[in-house]
């Protein structure tokens, strides 16, 4: 079979196992529901909105916002619905890294065999697959435009390379920060040691992404200083990522992995990027998700090497290769499931039908933007961080609402955002601290408006 046809494959493969999500009449997870809100509205008004009536009560419009333009841009051309969009386009794009990833192996390597397995290995990877499987975050799409701006930094082509990296800036600061940091790092690495690397480009590429940076960060109605908060950082998972969850993440991948780093020679800048990736995962596991790229190039290499040693077994050394990549894949696909399940959708179509349009609903902040979405109502507090009003203040008063029997504090918190609605989802339910707080309380202001086995709304009057 011919390189072409087996490529083909691996990137209809690559698809597929991320395609399931298309198919489930929800989104996956919350933030999903912020950006496709955000798309409508620009496809709405065609135009970057400026204000956001609903998230944390209002507020101005201040993310980047190359992803909610890409989806209206999308929807307008095609006709598709944005819902549609905001799970499709992750996995196209995804589709789009395979093959850079066979690209970028090609080019390095200099061998069609490692660049196919390469390309296998990212299309079944779970720590890609959790960013792309039809689920749309910035930073998933940042996992397409970041290897493509180092790849072509790699081959010297400089002007594309800045243009992909003034996208990447309005895309999403946080992942361009892990580029320019590798770039510096990769450009100082390379000049001392004498190869030859055009340092003053790269710099040039990272000042031209800086500077778009700040242009945006100047522009919104915010001092640049309150960029990040305390909640935002605490919200950014960082936990580091283990020596359990390695495994987890690159399935049998890190087996090739590790023959790679073992045997594979004169591939320095894989080295480096692979290790200063490794050096981010163990930051933050949110971070990890950088390391897929670089940790597929050297699987591709490293799985080339065993099958040079297998050759005469090669049948079953395929077969056992097919068997490992499916239990790679089954867990992963088969855990992709409703982020709000049909019980509360209900709830939330309830306060959209049953409550006045000025409204303000108070819930844990990951139930922020499926409420916005869905109840089209304001919410005290939900996941979008960046320069929001009095941030710390809400989420302080959300901890404490929730966990509170006493009908005092409750008046008092309730009080404090001018809460009408208090909103609990099907997981609230069970936890401990709701059911020892604000579910357990009986206060003459509260009213149990809505219960079902999957949300629970009290009205505060």
């Amino acid at each position: 079979m011919s390189v072409k046809k087996i490529l083909l494959l691996i990137l209809v493969l690559g698809f597929l196992v991320r395609a399931s999500p298309i198919l489930i009449d929800s989104l996956s997870g919350p933030d999903p529901y912020f950006h496709a809100r955000m798309s409508e509205i620009v496809v709405a008004e065609q135009a970057v909105p400026f204000y956001d009536e609903l998230s944390m009560q209002g507020r101005y419009y201040s993310y980047a916002p190359l992803l909610h333009t890409t989806f209206a841009v999308f929807s307008l051309i095609s006709g598709t619905e944005i819902l549609l969009l905001v799970k499709l386009l992750p996995t196209l794009y995804a589709v789009a890294g395979i093959l850079l990833v066979f690209v970028f192996a090609r080019r390095i390597f200099k061998n069609e065999t490692i660049a196919l397995f390469a390309a296998l290995a990212i299309s079944i990877m779970p720590l890609h697959l959790m960013r792309t499987a039809s689920y749309t975050r910035p930073d998933s799409f940042a996992l397409l435009l970041i290897p493509a701006i180092i790849y072509f930094i790699y081959i010297k082509r400089f002007r594309i390379a800045s243009l992909v990296t003034i996208a990447q800036v309005l895309l999403h600061p946080l992942s361009t920060l892990y580029l320019f940091l590798f770039l510096i790092i990769w450009g100082v690495v390379w000049k001392v040691k004498k190869y030859n690397f055009e340092l003053k480009k790269v710099i040039l590429i990272t000042a031209l992404g800086t500077a778009v940076f700040g242009a945006w960060l100047l522009h919104l109605p915010y001092s640049p200083l309150d960029y990040i908060s305390g909640v935002s950082f605490e919200s950014v998972e960082m936990a580091a990522i283990s020596l359990q969850s390695f495994f987890f993440l690159f399935a049998f991948s890190w087996i090739f992995i590790l023959v790679a780093l073992l045997k594979t020679q004169n591939q320095k800048f894989l080295y480096a990027w692979f290790l200063i990736s490794l050096l981010y995962a163990v930051v933050s596991y949110r971070f990890s998700i950088f390391l897929a790229i670089p940790a597929a190039l050297f699987a591709g290499g490293g799985l080339y090497f065993v099958l040079q040693k297998v050759k005469p077994y090669w049948h079953v050394f395929t077969l056992l290769i097919l068997v490992l990549a499916l239990f790679a894949v089954v867990p992963e696909v088969s855990s992709t499931s409703k982020y709000v399940q049909d019980s509360e959708r209900s709830a939330m179509l309830w306060l959209k039908e049953s409550t006045p349009v000025d409204s303000v609903i108070f819930a844990e902040w990951d139930q922020g933007h499926p409420l916005t979405y869905l109840a089209q109502r304001q919410v005290v507090i939900d996941g979008y961080f960046e320069f929001a009003p009095d941030l710390q203040e809400r989420n302080n008063s959300m901890k404490r609402i929730v966990s509170t029997s006493n009908c005092a504090k409750i008046k008092t918190e309730a009080g404090r955002f001018g809460t009408d609605y208090f909103y609990a989802h099907k997981q609230a339910l069970n936890s401990m601290a709701l059911k020892n707080g604000i579910l357990e309380a009986d206060c003459d202001f509260m009213d149990a408006l809505y219960a079902s086995d999957g949300a629970r709304i009290i009205g505060f009057s």
